[in-house]
């Protein structure tokens, strides 16, 4: 699958997700939803980690120590994607009768989450620097924020804007 198809379905189940819980408010239909969500993000870290591992072109040794550190940094990038798709949830939720306190909550929401993207890759900028120099944190930078901005791109054009 590709990164757009993976991105694709992501971002329908996230936005699918309010609708049909709404519908029913079963745990089956929320059950069903994580788990196609839960499947579109693991086969999104796949591309991109076989992504990133192409843009690095580590030897065996750096290779090693270049993925230690980035699981690290996967963890907290989830955590960070957890309040990503609960805007999204919740702008789904309440898109047709959206407020001005709604929305102000969710803007707020998306900054701080920005926010904390931006000291999380600062954060692991330092221990790739460490850890591999200067070069190989820059080059990983500059990919991560690539696929990155890439991703967001793809999921937010799925996504129409507040009216």
């Amino acid at each position: 699958m590709s990164i757009k198809n993976s991105l694709r379905i992501f971002g329908l189940a996230c936005l699918a997700a309010s609708a049909l819980c709404a519908q029913a408010p079963s745990g089956a239909n929320e059950a069903n939803l994580k788990a196609l969500v839960d499947a579109a993000r693991k086969d999104l870290k796949t591309e991109k980690q076989a992504m990133i591992d192409q843009a690095m072109k580590l030897d065996a040794g750096d290779k090693a120590k270049f993925w230690g550190v980035y699981a690290g940094f996967q963890k907290e990038l989830d955590a960070i994607w957890d309040t990503r798709i609960a805007n999204i949830k919740k702008y789904a939720d309440t898109y047709q009768a959206m407020t001005d306190a709604v929305a102000d909550q969710l803007a707020s929401s998306a900054l701080n989450n920005e926010a904390q993207l931006t000291a999380l890759k600062k954060k692991y900028h330092a221990q790739f620097k460490a850890a591999l120099g200067a070069k190989a944190a820059a080059r990983w930078l500059q990919a991560e924020t690539t696929i990155g901005n890439v991703m967001m791109l793809q999921l937010l054009s799925e996504i129409p804007l507040l009216q």
